[in-house]
C-alpha cells in the first residue's frame, strides 16, 4: 500500500495542533490559510480519518488526531535526527577535539587513533594534552568534545563513564635492587631519592590521599610539573618515582616498575563529556570506539 503523505503535511498538522489556530499556523509555516487547509484535508484523506473537530470558533483534535499527534512528532524528530547525522557524516573536514592527560596518550589514544583512521580517513583529530583539572575545564568550556581523564566523577556538569581501574607503580632504573622484589612496600623506598610531580597535580593528590589514610607521607627530593618529566629523571638515575602504570610505556626501555602495596594506590580512568550534550556523529564514533576497546 502506497502512502502519499508529505513531510509538509505532517508539519502542518503539528503546527495547527499546537497553535489551535489556522491563522497562526499558516503564518508560522509561511502559508496561506487555504493552502494550510488543503494540506490538512490531504492528510486526513490519506489517513482515512478526521484529525480535527472544527467549529466556527475553534479547532481541536479529534480522537484520531490525538492518537496521531505523538506519532507525528516522532516522525519529524526521526527525520531531523537522520538528516543531522547524514550532514555531519558527509561534511568535510570533520575535526574532533579530545582532551587527555599525558598518561592516556601512548596506551589509549594512539592505539585507538590507528583504528579510527582506518574507519574514518576523512576525519581530523586534535589532541589537547592537559593536566587532569584542565581536561575537565576544557570539556566544560567546550574547547574539547570529550576527554579521557581520571577526575571529573563528581564534577557538576560532567558525565563520567568508567573505563578501568589503574594501579600506581614504583618506577626505577633497570638493574636497581628494587627489581628483585615482586611488590614494593612504602618502607622499601622511604630512604630513596623520590621524584614527585607538583602538589597541585591530580596524580599527586591521589597518592598523597592514600598515604594519609595510612598516616604516612613520602618526602620528595625533586619536584617536576608532569609525570613524563619524572620518568625522564628516573632514566637519568636521579631517583625513583610513583606513577600510574599506564604512564610507563614500552618506549621507556631503561625503566622497570613494581606494584606498590601497603598502601595500594589506584585511580579510575574514564571518558568525560558535558552532561546532556549530544556529540557530533564523528565524535560519538570515536568515543564509542574508545569505550569498546578499553572498558573493562
Amino acid at each position: 500500500m502506497r502512502i502519499n503523505i508529505e513531510i509538509g503535511d505532517i508539519e502542518a498538522f503539528i503546527e495547527l495542533t499546537e497553535t489551535n489556530s489556522f491563522a497562526k499556523a499558516a503564518t508560522n509555516l509561511n502559508l496561506s490559510q487555504p493552502a494550510l487547509s488543503r494540506r490538512i484535508q490531504k492528510l486526513e484523506h490519506e489517513l482515512g480519518t478526521k484529525l480535527f473537530d472544527r467549529t466556527t470558533r475553534k479547532v481541536q483534535l479529534s480522537y484520531s488526531g490525538r492518537n496521531f499527534y505523538e506519532r507525528a512528532r516522532s516522525i519529524i524528530e526521526a527525520i531531523k535526527t537522520a538528516t543531522k547525522t547524514l550532514n555531519e557524516k558527509y561534511s568535510f573536514p570533520s575535526i574532533i577535539k579530545i582532551g587527555a592527560v599525558n598518561s592516556a596518550l601512548s596506551n589509549i589514544i594512539y592505539p585507538a587513533l590507528k583504528i579510527f583512521r582506518e574507519m574514518e580517513p576523512r576525519c581530523k583529530v586534535q589532541i589537547i594534552e592537559r593536566s587532569s583539572n584542565y581536561v575537565v575545564d576544557s570539556v566544560l568550556g567546550g574547547e574539547c568534545d570529550f576527554g579521557i581523564n581520571f577526575t571529573g566523577i563528581q564534577e557538576p556538569g560532567i558525565s563520567f563513564e568508567n573505563l578501568f581501574i589503574e594501579d600506581y607503580v614504583v618506577v626505577f632504573p633497570k638493574g636497581d635492587v628494587l627489581e628483585r622484589k615482586r611488590k614494593i612496600k612504602l618502607s622499601d623506598i622511604k630512604n630513596r631519592d623520590f621524584i614527585s610531580v607538583w602538589k597541585g597535580s591530580g596524580s599527586r593528590i591521589y597518592f598523597e590521599n592514600a598515604l594519609a589514610l595510612q598516616k604516612e607521607d613520602l618526602d620528595w627530593t625533586y619536584e617536576v610539573r608532569h609525570i613524563p618529566s619524572a620518568l625522564n629523571m628516573v632514566e637519568q638515575g636521579l631517583g625513583i618515582t610513583l606513577a600510574p602504570k599506564l604512564a610507563v610505556s614500552k618506549d621507556h626501555k631503561l625503566l622497570s616498575y613494581r606494584p606498590l602495596i601497603d598502601p595500594t594506590v589506584t585511580r579510575t580512568m574514564g571518558l568525560i563529556k558535558r552532561s546532556g550534550k549530544e556529540l557530533s556523529y564523528d565524535s560519538q564514533k570515536l568515543y564509542d570506539l574508545l569505550k569498546e576497546k578499553f572498558k573493562r
